[in-house]
């Protein structure tokens, strides 16, 4: 039975139309769970009142977040840097609160870029709000054109994303300026850059992953960084599985 994976998509606005909001995803996430054997779910993290996320989460057999602008500080405890981004507040709180639900219901997590950094919030962790500023002899971690491929390498420690994509060192590309300081307590990091900065972190039962890089955008021409889409979504089958 080919499990059911929510891609969580945000809202944006589209040139000369400032009335209509649309949600909308990358292809390429949904793209990568099609191509390995899911069945990809576009979750609106709607911010209507009484939004049925309950509802939306209990019908996913995993869940993955995606990219995009920077959580806000509060939400850690912290008060805005200079290097803070644009933030979408509206959209911080739907998806807190469709990843506490997804914690609850025990449902598999793949967090991506800002995903990652999300579910760290959610789980009681912390961000770098601007690795430029805050983090001396760093990486470019925005990297300058041909985002779909890799620029700077990461170490992999065992876990899930080191089985997945069969490697303790990977090369990954990077378009981000955030990236995960103190990590939320029931994970482990697993993955780091040269620089120091945190590139991937798992759940101690192996049921929720974050990775800094953006693997679908690789994906679609790496078949290595697929596997970890693969694998993904062979673990939602396992889970959904065992749940019966």
């Amino acid at each position: 039975m080919r499990p059911i994976i929510g891609v969580a998509c945000t809202k944006m606005y589209f040139p000369n139309n400032n009335l209509d909001q649309f949600y909308y995803v990358g292809t390429s996430y949904v793209d990568g769970v099609a191509r390995t054997g899911g069945i990809p779910f576009i979750l609106p993290l709607m911010s209507v009142p009484d939004a049925p996320f309950r509802a939306m989460v209990e019908s996913l057999d995993g869940l993955i977040l995606t990219g995009g602008d920077d959580p806000a500080p509060h939400l850690y405890g912290e008060e805005p840097l200079q290097g803070l981004g644009d933030v979408e507040h509206e959209r911080d709180l739907a998806e807190l609160a469709v990843i506490r639900l997804a914690l609850e219901l025990k449902k598999p997590i793949l967090g991506i870029c800002r995903g990652m950094q999300i579910l760290n919030i959610a789980c009681g962790g912390t961000l770098i709000q601007d690795i430029p500023s805050q983090v001396p002899g760093a990486f470019q971690h925005e990297q300058k054109g041909s985002r779909q491929y890799g620029a700077h390498k990461v170490t992999l420690q065992p876990g899930f994303v080191a089985e997945a994509l069969g490697k303790t060192e990977i090369l990954v590309n990077t378009s981000h300026h955030q990236a995960v300081k103190d990590v939320a307590p029931g994970f482990k990091v697993t993955g780091v850059a040269a620089d120091g900065v945190i590139e991937a972190i798992e759940s101690l039962d192996g049921l929720h992953v974050g990775v800094q890089w953006h693997p679908e955008r690789m994906w679609a021409h790496d078949d290595t960084m697929l596997k970890l889409a693969e694998a993904f979504v062979n673990k939602a089958r396992q889970v959904k599985a065992l749940a019966r």
